[in-house]
């Protein structure tokens, strides 16, 4: 915001004082201030594509500007002419006609040199899981098949069944939650916990509508039994600090946790029926 500001009050700086300082001279910086706020002002940073059509564009707007009327046109080109035709200037029109090539150059030069940095690959947030996964907590001998388009909670009927029994399994999830989890997620589920900021990704904000209406409990216990580890290729790239909490935790301390969540914001799984498994499939969803 504060760069915003900044940039606002330069543009009705210069467009205030273009009679003073000249049409061309304002363009000119108008332009450098421009493309100053577009690679400076936003956080995280804007694509250089984004700069590029944006700048194209600044600088479309401004020809039209400058060539909207003969009096705009003649303040705009008098100072060019009268580097061209003054005798005295010579210098100062050697020095432009040295100084433009040799910028048009290095910046040719940076667009065709090969990059060091390997090709960015595309991310999903929320990538397809496996069909099928295997947990072994720290209670298990054996590992056990979890299948996360076909399974889901098994606590979640007792919702409807038995809420006592249900209430209960919240409420250990909420220990659970705030015995390992809020250090990340913060103690309002909001992603802001005390090791937020140096975290890459962000962690999830799970009171944002975005996220916990719009996933299947299948899918968050995925996530949370494999952590950042196990994510799939098309989640890249993740520097995810979220671990596999089956090395840590129980796999029935998990799908409690998961049930505090939903609990805590309000909000309702989404049913197997909006996934587009079929019609079979939807029968047998929430």
């Amino acid at each position: 915001m504060n760069a915003l500001l900044v940039y606002l009050s330069a543009c009705v700086l210069l467009f205030l004082l273009r009679r003073d300082i000249g049409m061309l001279w304002s363009a000119i910086t108008y332009f450098i201030v421009t493309y100053f706020y577009m690679i400076w002002g936003f956080e995280p940073a804007a694509p250089a594509s984004i700069v590029s059509l944006y700048m194209s564009v600044s600088l479309v707007a401004l020809l039209l500007y400058v060539t909207s009327s003969d009096d705009a046109a003649e303040a705009f080109w008098r100072p060019i002419r009268h580097i061209m035709i003054t005798p005295n200037r010579k210098k100062s029109l050697l020095t432009m006609l040295l100084l433009i090539p040799m910028a048009v150059a290095w910046q040719s030069y940076k667009s065709a040199v090969p990059s060091g940095n390997a090709p960015a690959s595309p991310r999903n947030v929320h990538p397809a899981p496996p069909n099928e996964m295997q947990v072994k907590a720290p209670e298990d001998e054996e590992t056990h098949s979890f299948n996360i388009i076909l399974d889901d909670s098994p606590i979640r009927s007792l919702e409807r069944t038995d809420p006592e029994k249900f209430a209960a399994h919240v409420a250990n999830g909420k220990r659970v939650y705030y015995e390992n989890c809020f250090f990340c997620h913060g103690d309002t589920l909001a992603g802001d916990g005390h090791y937020a900021a140096a975290l890459k990704p962000r962690p999830a904000n799970f009171i944002d509508k975005g996220t916990l209406p719009m996933l299947q409990e299948a899918f968050l216990y995925w996530r949370v039994v494999k952590g950042g580890p196990g994510l799939p290729a098309e989640g890249t790239p993740w520097d995810s600090s979220m671990p596999a909490w089956e090395k840590f935790i129980s796999r029935a301390d998990m799908w409690d946790a998961i049930a505090f969540l939903y609990e805590y914001t309000g909000f309702q799984p989404r049913a197997k029926d909006m996934l587009g498994h079929g019609d079979d499939e939807a029968e047998g969803g929430h």
